[in-house]
């Protein structure tokens, strides 16, 4: 049926096109304590980005164009070459860019594309979508939900290039049929968005799940995770690839441990996440908030704060989600050296059955 895709990333969340201006305001909000696009974040083992993709892939869209633009370049590696039909591109002016992959579609024999930004996740029928945009014979079709336009939409692609793409689909402005989607939508508007999510998808209330294995129902442990026998995990709950769980310590209510974390004995972990490489140190209590390296989102008074002392907090990674130059050298032993003195210590690994992991 000659479908493709185009998916948007760019630098910043809230303001992201295709999504509505926001304010400096909001735009500081979203990015706060993450420092990349909020699709780009791992969050129960995978990015949205990933798995916006992914979605694409399985419906058998013939080619997946990833438009990526400013430090979104680098923040979206990770998601390269999963899929052979899937490309990624770095551009300067997402709207002509977007232009120039609709034509070059439509010279290939493609007819139509969906196009959506990677802040927009929905579970709808991508045949359906199609289908309705067939039958009402618009050239643009924009997706809406109850609370209003999503980033989200499919062209026509011989007559797109006679519109205004971003007004119709993204602005909602001029003409064009609107879909209405019932089934799940996550927004990523701001960094408790990603919190949300989580909850949703622990929760059972959408159809994603987090990778790895569910040991327990409604406790998942992915690849390479050591958690302590003595350690206490209260569904749901996930806990990444590669982290490190220690004694005595808490984790609960929906809460969820990203990849090569590191949370040492005596910690509670209460309805937070804590993003990829992050280290928790000893008996320090982490309860409504996003923690990310040295820094803490506070989700309830919506403040973040950066904990000056590495023995509270600290990142794992020399090259935490940002370009090696940015790193100061003298800043980088030490964090070498915090991680030499980790491997010292090995918690006992993680076994099946030993656990007092609670349903």
């Amino acid at each position: 049926m000659g479908l493709a895709a185009i998916v948007v990333v760019e630098t910043g969340t809230a303001d992201s096109y295709p999504a509505a201006p926001a304010d400096t305001k909001t735009k500081q909000k979203a990015k706060a304590g993450v420092g990349e696009p909020l699709p780009c974040v791992e969050i129960m083992g995978r990015s949205m980005l990933e798995r916006t993709i992914e979605r694409f892939v399985h419906a058998n869209v013939e080619v997946v164009t990833v438009l990526m633009s400013g430090d979104a370049a680098w923040a979206a590696q990770s998601t390269r070459n999963a899929h052979d039909r899937v490309k990624f591109k770095s551009v300067c002016d997402i709207g002509s860019a977007i232009g120039k992959e609709i034509r070059e579609f439509s010279q290939s024999g493609i007819d139509h594309a969906f196009i959506v930004s990677a802040n927009v996740y929905t579970e709808t029928d991508l045949f359906d979508f199609y289908s309705f945009h067939r039958e009402s014979q618009q050239r643009a079709t924009k997706a809406i939900d109850r609370d209003g336009r999503l980033g989200f939409g499919i062209v026509d692609c011989g007559k797109a290039l006679e519109i205004d793409i971003e007004n119709i689909l993204m602005r909602g402005e001029g003409a064009g049929s609107s879909y209405f989607v019932r089934e799940y939508v996550s927004q990523l508007n701001h960094t408790r968005d990603l919190r949300r999510t989580i909850t949703d998808a622990l929760n059972g209330r959408c159809a994603m799940r987090p990778a790895g294995t569910e040991v327990k129902p409604g406790v998942w442990v992915d690849e390479g995770a050591q958690v302590h026998k003595r350690a206490r995990i209260v569904a749901p709950a996930y806990i990444g690839r590669g982290s490190r769980i220690r004694q005595d310590t808490v984790i609960t209510r929906c809460s969820s441990i990203e990849k090569d974390c590191y949370v040492d004995w005596g910690t509670v972990i209460e309805d937070s996440s804590i993003l990829s490489d992050t280290h928790i140190g000893i008996s320090v209590d982490v309860c409504h908030a996003i923690a990310n390296g040295n820094k803490l989102l506070n989700l309830e008074r919506d403040v973040v704060i950066e904990i000056s002392d590495p023995g509270v907090m600290r990142s794992t990674s020399p090259v935490r989600k940002q370009p090696r130059s940015t790193i100061h050298p003298e800043e980088e032993r030490v964090i070498v050296a915090d991680l030499q003195e980790q491997k010292l210590s090995t918690p006992e690994p993680w076994q099946l059955g030993t656990n007092p992991i609670q349903g």
